[in-house]
């Protein structure tokens, strides 16, 4: 009997990895052209010698010896890059995987400078594994810049006006003394269980509204996990219903698996599943 194919675990290895494989023939296809020089040399020449008539033939030899290094950095930088993307892919904080994308460019790069050696009048040098390793190295920095301001632009966040509104003082909802429910997973990344009660403070402390996330002075449910933003999503108890809402998070929130649009709450049910960055909770709600 043949086995049926899963298609979706296909479809979601192919957009992880395809543009890695694609990327690295573009590579390797330029590395097995031993007229690869002299093909640059055809397009590069001609535009400096318009642009610049009075080049000399050492300035020329300079210039396209730059080019030429400028395309390993870049393309390497490229390839690292789409390491981490693979490696990340709905995996949470992508920071995490930025040293196992530069060795697998690094790797790469000195197969690629072994593979020269048996093009006919191509060389491998060890200099340019070092070129391309720096390329790569640049081109994760950049991207942890990137991601870094990203995580710290999520965190805080002021709250909505429509959300903000605390409910009037001395004037408790006749339904806060039976509301009480549970917030209780896992945290992925520390390995440990993760448990909130919430009994009436969701609407007398809080005007209908807890915020959960990483920083303990904006977060009313505080979690120490790396994947989570300083203000990942809130729990709203609105005209007798619960609502979850992403607060623009970095790795977003799912409500059974639903990616949730940033400001635009949805209800949950008793059961339902919350997934924040690597921490997974299931709402209960118990009166």
């Amino acid at each position: 009997m043949i086995p049926k194919l899963n298609y979706t675990v296909w479809l979601v290895a192919l957009k992880r990895w395809g543009p890695v494989v694609f990327w690295m023939f573009v590579i390797f296809s330029a590395s097995a052209d031993s007229g690869s020089v002299v093909h640059s040399s055809r397009i590069l020449e001609p535009l400096l010698r318009f642009f610049f008539p009075n080049i000399t033939f050492a300035q020329l030899e300079m210039v396209k010896l730059l080019a030429r290094k400028a395309a390993h950095v870049s393309e390497f930088a490229l390839l690292a890059l789409l390491f981490l993307r693979a490696l990340s892919y709905e995996r949470g904080d992508a920071r995490k995987w930025i040293s196992s994308a530069w060795v697998l460019a690094t790797a790469y790069a000195a197969s690629d400078e072994l593979h020269q050696l048996f093009v006919p009048g191509r060389d491998g040098k060890i200099l340019d594994v070092v070129l391309d390793s720096m390329g790569a190295a640049f081109g994760l920095w950049v991207c942890s810049l990137v991601l870094r301001f990203r995580a710290n632009s999520s965190a805080p966040k002021p709250l909505k006006p429509e959300h903000s509104e605390a409910a009037p003082v001395g004037k408790r909802p006749s339904f806060a003394d039976q509301l009480l429910c549970t917030l209780q997973g896992q945290d992925m990344e520390n390995r440990s269980e993760v448990r909130f009660s919430v009994q009436d403070r969701l609407q007398r402390e809080h005007g209908g509204r807890l915020i959960l996330g990483r920083n303990s002075k904006s977060a009313h449910l505080c979690i120490k996990n790396t994947s989570i933003s300083g203000q990942h999503f809130s729990l709203l108890f609105r005209n007798g219903q619960f609502e979850v809402e992403d607060l623009d998070s970095s790795n977003g929130t799912r409500v059974n698996g639903r990616k949730l649009a940033p400001f635009r709450p949805v209800q949950i049910a008793d059961g339902d599943r919350i997934e924040a960055g690597e921490v997974l909770l299931h709402f209960r709600r118990l009166a």
